[in-house]
């Protein structure tokens, strides 16, 4: 990893999420400023989502498409079987999934929606989303195109934190054209709400995917800079480019 000379960057995700990107960014000489815009809650009925998840069996395929669904996947099946086969997104869903005891039998050749409904294996039965109830939509149409018969199950709620007020080093942070990572449309909303349009547009906004990128352009008017997929290689090779450039206006 380059070295980023005591520059400061901004993670808007859970700490959980962050863990790797933050430990390597401190280790190359970042300041790094956690600051969660969104938060993950359960859904209110967890014991019919556990009975649901229970009652798939091996024609069917379970597909989780971010580490907090591996949670909640788990959570659910409070300790019974997945009959289903299972396929993630990604290789840190896919570490996660795995250190919870699920066996995961395919991810795709990249880290992205697009890439799984494309290249998943049809099961003879459904495929049963497992994702937040904010989550795009673009897989399912994949998938629906390809002929799956696809079941979108919510087993996650996320949330924008109206309780997140930016502290002042954030604030100071943002002035002088800190970098921010934005990795779903709920954490610019929820960036957007804490900091505010003026001084967000002091920062360099990197976008986590498409559709993230997208909404910062409809919140700030600007197109940020695009990590492709959610893999750390392509999320630093982002923060870099930012961080050598002018805020775009």
């Amino acid at each position: 990893m380059r070295d980023f000379g005591g520059g400061t960057l901004i993670l808007t995700r859970a700490a959980p999420d962050n863990a790797d990107l933050a430990r390597d960014l401190r280790a190359a000489g970042a300041k790094v400023i956690e600051f969660p815009c969104i938060a993950v809650e359960p859904i209110d009925d967890a014991d019919a989502l556990g009975t649901t998840l229970a009652s798939l069996t091996s024609d069917d395929c379970l597909v989780i498409t971010s580490r907090a669904g591996a949670r909640a996947v788990v959570e659910a099946l409070a300790g019974h079987p997945l009959s289903a086969a299972l396929a993630v997104v990604g290789p840190a869903t896919e570490r996660v999934a795995r250190e919870l005891g699920l066996d995961v039998s395919f991810r795709p050749s990249r880290a992205d929606g697009a890439s799984l409904g494309a290249e998943l294996r049809l099961p003879r039965g459904t495929v049963v989303l497992a994702r937040s109830d904010r989550a795009a939509g673009e897989i399912v149409s994949v998938l629906r195109d390809r002929g799956a018969h696809v079941r979108e199950l919510v087993v996650y709620r996320t949330t924008i934190r109206a309780d997140a007020v930016a502290p002042a080093d954030l604030r100071a942070a943002c002035s002088r054209g800190a970098v921010v990572l934005l990795a779903s449309p709920s954490a610019v909303d929820g960036f957007a709400r804490a900091v505010g349009a003026e001084l967000a547009a002091h920062c360099r906004l990197v976008a986590v995917g498409p559709t993230t990128a997208q909404r910062i352009h409809q919140l700030f008017g600007r197109k940020p800079f695009i990590a492709a997929r959610p893999a750390l290689p392509a999320i630093v090779a982002a923060i870099s480019q930012a961080q050598r450039s002018e805020v775009r206006a």
